[in-house]
């Protein structure tokens, strides 16, 4: 009986009739729906929270993921495909920051270049996927054969070279010669024949007053002069 007055009012303009359409207000009624609306906010503030930290994990995985490729395309960008050593972009970047720290920390150093003798008949005689065997042998046996200081590179076709870093002028020499002895050791199937490894040798050491273009001219001088003269390096051939 009391709702029911409520309902259709006491006289006094406090509410209206149930026929008039509007809702009772008393404060019980009100704070039911105060309740009401403050559990549908904090419900609707959960949801928000809930898809702003799903697009925040989301996002954090997207730039996981970017950065990882990122750094895989940078790798591409400066190792050389088929033998997996640096190209010669990558190793210029090495030369240049390692002369770098030379002239900083007066360290000393070696530059190693090799090319391989008479590749080309290697190609001609055993066909391309021959050629590229003997050049990723050859890749493989540097990166055996350094510290893990130091670096190897083909800088193209035949080419490589070798930077011992932070090391005396002369074991790095000696280290460098006995490379060149132990590459003529490879041999590499070629149809019925072996192939048999030779290359030229240039050595130009370093210290932390040498520019990158000098120390790269020397070493390309003096391998070619090794090719030329035949000195310690035979040539690539092919053996029955």
């Amino acid at each position: 009986m009391g709702y029911a007055k409520r309902i259709l009012g006491n006289g006094d303009g406090a509410a209206s009739a149930v026929g008039d359409g509007i809702i009772p207000s008393d404060p019980q009624t009100e704070q039911f729906r105060r309740n009401l609306g403050s559990e549908a906010r904090a419900a609707a503030a959960r949801h928000i929270v809930t898809q702003a930290l799903a697009f925040a994990d989301e996002a954090e995985s997207r730039i996981v993921a970017l950065n990882a490729r990122i750094r895989q395309l940078e790798a591409l960008a400066l190792t050389d495909e088929l033998t997996g050593l640096l190209n010669r972009r990558g190793f210029h970047e090495v030369l240049h920051r390692n002369l770098l720290s030379a002239a900083r920390y007066e360290e000393t150093g070696l530059l190693a270049y090799i090319d391989l003798d008479n590749f080309k008949s290697v190609n001609d005689r055993c066909g391309h996927a021959a050629g590229d065997e003997v050049l990723r042998t050859v890749g493989s046996f540097l990166s055996r054969s350094i510290r893990a200081t130091d670096y190897a590179a083909r800088l193209g076709g035949d080419e490589f070279a070798v930077l011992f870093v932070r090391a005396d002028h002369r074991p790095a020499r000696d280290r460098a010669r006995e490379m060149l002895r132990d590459l003529g050791k490879l041999r590499i199937a070629c149809k019925t024949h072996r192939i048999s490894v030779r290359a030229s040798l240039g050595l130009a050491a370093y210290t932390g007053e040498t520019q990158i273009e000098h120390l790269i001219d020397r070493a390309d001088r003096a391998m070619y002069a090794d090719k030329k003269n035949g000195g310690r390096a035979a040539r690539l051939t092919t053996l029955g």
